[in-house]
């Protein structure tokens, strides 16, 4: 078992904490379960941040990310997500969470640094993180999947 929940006592998770805080010359850690814990978190301190340091005011911060993601299924993750499977049927979705900038509706895309441009000159100041998975996995594997399975058809 890589985590088990801090709700629960276990005489390794003090050493681990000890260790990789010094390691990294952190003053603390929060270790997740799950990948998807893992992005509402960091959509959590990345809103956190924006209002506390970057003063972006209240309700206006903005977490940028690219379309064609798989980040998790919790509905603020899928509010990033723009495949249809995971969209249809479970909105709302979390506002200013996404890869659609808000003021001109253009997607960022994977790889087009001129969306991004866009969305940060037209929203810089209330944008508090971009999210971006630098390997695309799951929403890449997917389309190679379906590739794969519709040319095994024809063969």
């Amino acid at each position: 078992m890589a985590l088990s929940s801090r709700a629960f006592y276990n005489d390794v998770f003090g050493r681990y904490a000890k260790y990789v805080t010094e390691y990294f010359g952190y003053d603390m850690v929060l270790p997740m379960n799950t990948g998807a814990e893992a992005v509402e978190t960091a959509v959590k301190l990345a809103r956190k941040w924006g209002y506390m340091k970057k003063n972006i005011p209240p309700n206006k911060a903005i977490v940028l990310s690219c379309s064609n993601n798989f980040h998790g299924r919790t509905i603020s993750i899928i509010s990033m997500s723009t495949d249809p499977d995971c969209r249809e049927g479970f909105g709302p979705f979390v506002p200013n969470v996404g890869p659609i900038c808000p003021s001109t509706g253009r997607r960022l895309e994977y790889n087009d640094i001129d969306s991004l441009e866009a969305a940060l000159n037209a929203h810089g100041k209330e944008v508090a993180a971009f999210l971006v998975e630098p390997i695309q996995g799951e929403a890449g594997y997917r389309i190679l999947f379906y590739f794969h399975l519709e040319f095994s058809i024809f063969e």
